[in-house]
């Protein structure tokens, strides 16, 4: 029996894959700190259910709270 093997990517399809990493790596090394936290507190909201279904969660993993200006914490912000 032979193994089917899938095609190599192209080159062109590679480096478009890099530009598009690197734009992507810009853009996020342009937000502000505050911009970054809320982007981890929305992957936490989807990670955590993720979790819980398999296995139950552990005392420290839950999601960071945010008030209702969406700042993280005590701190104004």
């Amino acid at each position: 029996m032979s193994e089917s093997r899938s095609p190599r990517p192209s080159p062109e399809l590679l480096a478009a894959l890099r530009r598009g990493k690197e734009e992507l790596h810009a853009a996020h090394r342009a937000l502000s700190l505050p911009e970054k936290v809320r982007m981890v507190i929305e992957l936490q909201g989807i990670a955590l259910p993720l979790i819980a279904r398999r296995r139950p969660l552990k005392y420290y993993e839950r999601q960071w709270p945010l008030d209702a200006e969406g700042n993280c914490g005590d701190r104004d912000g």
